[in-house]
């Protein structure tokens, strides 16, 4: 009984989802405040999922674009990327900006996450980033990538779906053209 115009994110989806429960797997600190930079599709679904997964933990949206950025109802706050608080961090990263911008993202994060967070690089970058390792050892910190998801993922995913199924409402302004 799913949407299938929005059915057509699933993998997408999945990806998200595996790599939201790798994290889980790996925190052993609070996940009080957790960031996601991006504003496409990817950090839309990310923060979603992350919204129903994590609903105790404040889900905090990074952005370039505020026409983007203003469909994050759901999120607890969202910044253009160049109007963050000096005093903001989050004990948690989701970079899903990928391509060259990924770069920038990453020293945001880096200068914004708490000592012992866990980034989680979920943009895909066809480009070499260079990343500041000093501040990633004097901070203790993790980076974990995923970029795949397995059949569990999409199990978990379609499950997510059926217990939640007001995501459909959310997701469906996923949707910008139907072919």
């Amino acid at each position: 009984n799913f949407d299938l115009k929005v059915s057509a994110f699933i993998e997408l989806i999945s990806v998200a989802y595996q790599g939201i429960n790798k994290f889980l797997e790996l925190n052993k600190y609070s996940k009080e405040v957790l960031g996601v930079w991006g504003d496409g599709n990817l950090g839309y679904i990310t923060a979603l999922l992350l919204k129903t997964i994590c609903p105790d933990s404040k889900v905090i949206v990074f952005g370039k674009h505020s026409e983007n950025l203003s469909l994050f109802s759901f999120a607890d706050k969202v910044y253009l990327i160049h109007e963050v608080p000096d005093d903001l961090k989050v004990n948690h990263a989701f970079e899903c900006v990928g391509s060259a911008a990924s770069q920038s993202a990453i020293e945001q994060i880096i200068d914004l996450i708490n000592p012992q967070g866990i980034i989680s690089l979920f943009g895909v970058s066809e480009y070499p980033i260079p990343i500041n390792t000093r501040l990633i050892l004097e901070k203790g910190l993790t980076i974990q990538g995923n970029s795949r998801s397995e059949r569990e993922d999409f199990e978990g995913v379609v499950n997510i779906l059926k217990e939640n199924p007001q995501l459909f409402s959310y997701l469906s302004k996923l949707i910008t053209n139907v072919c």
